[in-house]
């Protein structure tokens, strides 16, 4: 598949494919089932992806805090 290698040669048609079952794939892997995913509009998918990548971003930075508190409380360092 031309658009997963990044070859610059990706026909429009392959793009759009590849983008829509890219999205729909993450919408089932985040649990959100078929045949809702099946009643979203464009916008709804939208919002739905920004605020579970909000919530990712949050996870991360919550995360790095506390690895950065731990590493701050070993002897030694």
């Amino acid at each position: 598949m031309a658009f997963m290698r990044k070859t610059g040669d990706t026909a429009p048609q392959e793009a759009l494919i590849y983008t829509y079952w890219a999205t729909i794939l993450h919408l089932l892997k985040i649990g959100i089932a078929w045949e809702a995913i099946n009643n979203f509009t464009e916008n709804e998918i939208n919002i739905i992806i920004g605020v579970q990548q909000a919530i990712d971003q949050k996870e991360a930075d919550d995360n790095a805090r506390q690895m950065a508190r731990s590493n701050m409380k070993l002897p030694g360092m």
